[in-house]
């Protein structure tokens, strides 16, 4: 009520109070004198897109329907103070907290005027951008196409959907992949096998044709394997795996020189194939029980001849008893002992005294389930 002592408590010119009441009094008579529609709202399209062509750098829109945080077209976000009746607005009151010392806490929009999206493209034609992207999401985890049209930071008539399977999609999947770590891949798992015979192979056998596949290499093929599929989820097709796509790429020459000096497997005396294992810091080896190799004098040997295998002699139990690289030492030095040691803790077992020359028993039938 404009009393003296409450104005200089809150530190107010009283005159200056007087005239902006005396303003506020004008403008409430001219509103009271105009004609309402009979509905009785009050037209404020113009009033909005007044306050819009004015504040175009202060359009915001919500992140989601109904959401409180709102994304703005000039960059960056900020939360509402208040409930608008829409998802597009024009900020007009905004609080920056962080001017307060509040931390980091994003700025709060106290005030807004509701717009409709359409106005932008009546008013900002020359703002308004045509957008056709493409991005991998981590969350589909595949290559999307997003279209529609941009006013700064904020996307009009959004469209999202899988993208078409050429080149740039490739391009984009393939360095999704490349990122994530090609060994947890559909497929991909066979990738660091099949470098590791190679640089066994190129080692053992220096003269014969194989290629160096580094990273770059590598890479390369990856993106081969990608051509045509836009997700992950495409790359597990059987016909997408990423191994074959490597070893396929091979010349016909190299492949057969990688076979034959570096085998996935290899097949014992008694008839069972074993895989083969190449590790990183190891020579390759191979496991089975020790009567497989009964019979056999010497460490089945790779790399055309040239490098004996590592051999785990296995317990009926699957565990190791022994690993050589020296079979006719272990069947002189060591398999005596383990011969009445694994006698007693496997009497059905047979343990016959010179494994070097005794027959091995056949493969085991696969088991019915």
């Amino acid at each position: 009520r404009f009393s003296s002592g409450a104005l200089r408590r809150l530190e107010i010119d009283g005159r200056a109070a007087d005239e902006v009441g005396r303003v506020r009094r004008q403008l409430t008579a001219a509103l009271e004198s105009r004609e309402r529609p009979k509905d009785g709202a009050v037209e404020t399209r113009g009033l909005r897109l007044a306050i819009l062509a004015a504040f175009p750098d202060r359009v915001a829109r919500r992140r989601e329907a109904g959401a409180r945080t709102v994304v703005l077209a000039a960059g960056g976000s900020a939360e509402l103070g208040f409930e608008p009746a829409g998802n597009w607005l024009v900020a007009i009151d905004v609080e920056d907290r962080r001017s307060q010392g509040l931390g980091a806490r994003a700025p709060v929009i106290r005030l807004g005027s509701i717009i409709e999206p359409e106005w932008l493209l009546d008013l900002f034609s020359d703002r308004i951008e045509e957008i056709d992207r493409r991005a991998f999401d981590p969350d589909t985890e595949r290559v999307e196409r997003t279209t529609g049209l941009r006013f700064g930071a904020l996307m009009l008539d959004e469209r999202v959907e899988p993208a078409p399977p050429d080149q740039e999609t490739a391009r984009l999947l393939a360095a999704a992949a490349l990122a994530r770590g090609i060994d947890r891949l559909p497929g991909g798992d066979a990738i660091p096998p099949l470098l590791r015979r190679l640089r066994f192979a190129r080692q053992a056998a220096p003269e014969m044709p194989l290629p160096d596949l580094g990273t770059d290499a590598v890479a390369d093929l990856v993106r081969l394997g990608c051509v045509g599929r836009r997700s992950f989820a495409e790359l597990s097709a059987p016909d997408a795996d990423l191994g074959a796509t490597i070893l396929s790429a091979l010349p016909g020459e190299a492949r057969r020189a990688l076979d034959r000096l570096a085998p996935t497997q290899i097949k014992l005396g008694g008839g069972r194939s074993v895989p083969v294992h190449y590790d990183e810091d190891a020579p390759p080896w191979i496991e089975s029980r020790l009567q497989d190799f009964f019979g056999t004098e010497a460490a089945p040997t790779i790399g055309g001849g040239r490098v004996p295998l590592t051999v785990h002699l296995l317990a009926p139990n699957g565990r190791a008893v022994q690993v050589t690289r020296d079979l006719a030492g272990f069947w002189t030095q060591h398999y005596p002992a383990l011969r009445r040691e694994l006698g007693r803790r496997y009497p059905r077992h047979p343990w016959p005294e010179d494994g070097a020359t005794a027959r091995p028993p056949p493969p085991s039938a696969p088991r019915r389930r």
